[in-house]
């Protein structure tokens, strides 16, 4: 019969081993579901909106599911971990894994990206939008290496509803703006503006609203999506679309290059897989979107007017734009884009292929 320590000593030990044992169970059982990556998300959005209801619902939710559970998204909207303008840096600098970026607030990082505003008509359908773009990363090296020398990689590509003008005055033909401030997100869409007799007004988006509602601008020319996420259409009841009007420039969605390179493998793949299943399930919600808008504005009240084909041509006035693109190369060259004729070239290819789609 064993003595007293002689039982303490198995007592021990027997509870050691039962500790280890159910540690394992727990690892091979209750952690097997667990997600062992955890990825930062950032986006200066709120929820609430065409592009961002769907990263969150669709997107993040792919790349967890793609991943077996093993990445896990933490999401922050509204600008609550970087503002629009802090994004880029924010994310190369692994102030978060992955976010949102507008590059029409970056014109000295990303003159590149600015190339497709040179083109104010567009593919009517996000599937032939994909196409440009992903196109364009590929065939004109230029344009990656933009986003590359900041340490950030394109991952998942989406684009805002085409360009609308919202006023706080009855705007009913593209002369209707002449004379007055209206403001635009973005040096190209500023000059359009001019010469379609406007006065262009630069004013951070965050104070869109306010300014309408002040008078400091009679109106706002952007993204149909955005301009009714951010309630412009409240204060201007004054609505005038058409979707020839491509809203151009990309909306990249990007990941930290060192970040994407340390993870295993099957998680990257996963990644860019769950990236490749939303841009194609984000066709389907861009096409609806604008109907969608159109008819929310329309039950509400707001003037809603289709844009004529006359004042579609006049807005891109062929001569003026020209020269535009000719002021692109010049800019462009002087900042360090040696090739930017070249470049324009080739978008100007793919974007008529685009079009012919």
């Amino acid at each position: 019969m064993p003595n007293f320590k002689t039982c303490m000593k198995l007592s021990r030990r027997t509870m050691v081993l039962a500790t280890g044992a159910a540690a394992l169970f727990a690892w091979n059982v209750g952690g097997a579901g667990a997600a062992d990556i955890t990825l930062k998300y950032s986006d200066h959005d709120p929820l609430g909106g065409m592009r961002t209801n769907f990263v969150k619902n669709v997107w993040l939710a792919e790349i967890e599911k793609q991943s077996g559970g093993k990445v896990k998204i933490q999401d922050f909207w509204g600008g609550a971990l970087m503002s629009s303008k802090e994004a880029m840096k924010g994310v190369g600098g692994g102030v978060s894994d992955m976010g949102f970026i507008f590059p029409g607030h970056y014109p000295g990082e990303l003159p590149g990206h600015s190339i497709f505003n040179l083109f104010p008509r567009g593919p009517n359908k996000f599937a032939d939008m994909s196409w440009l773009y992903r196109k364009a990363y590929e065939e004109v090296p230029e344009i990656k290496a933009e986003l590359a020398k900041v340490g950030v990689m394109p991952v998942m590509i989406t684009a805002g509803l085409p360009g609308a003008f919202v006023a706080t005055k009855p705007i009913k033909t593209l002369a209707d703006i002449k004379g007055d401030k209206w403001r635009a997100g973005g040096k190209w869409q500023l000059r359009f503006l001019e010469n379609a007799g406007a006065v262009p007004v630069s004013v951070p988006w965050d104070d869109v609203y306010m300014a309408l509602q002040t008078g400091t601008i009679v109106g706002c020319f952007t993204n149909y999506d955005g301009l009714h996420l951010m309630k412009f259409d409240e204060v201007g009841k004054n609505v005038m679309i058409s979707k020839q009007l491509w809203y151009a420039t990309p909306f990249v969605h990007l990941m930290n290059i060192k970040k994407f390179e340390s993870l295993p493998q099957d998680v990257q793949q996963a990644i860019l897989k769950a990236s490749e299943i939303a841009e194609q399930k984000f066709a389907d919600v861009y096409d609806a979107a604008f109907d969608d808008i159109k008819a929310k504005q329309t039950a509400a009240g707001y003037k809603v007017t289709e844009m004529s084909a006359d004042d579609v041509v006049r807005w891109e006035n062929a001569e003026k734009l020209a020269k535009l693109q000719a002021d692109w190369v010049a800019e462009s060259e002087k900042a360090g884009m040696k090739t930017a004729s070249q470049v324009m070239e080739k978008v100007r290819a793919l974007h008529q292929q685009a079009m012919n789609r």
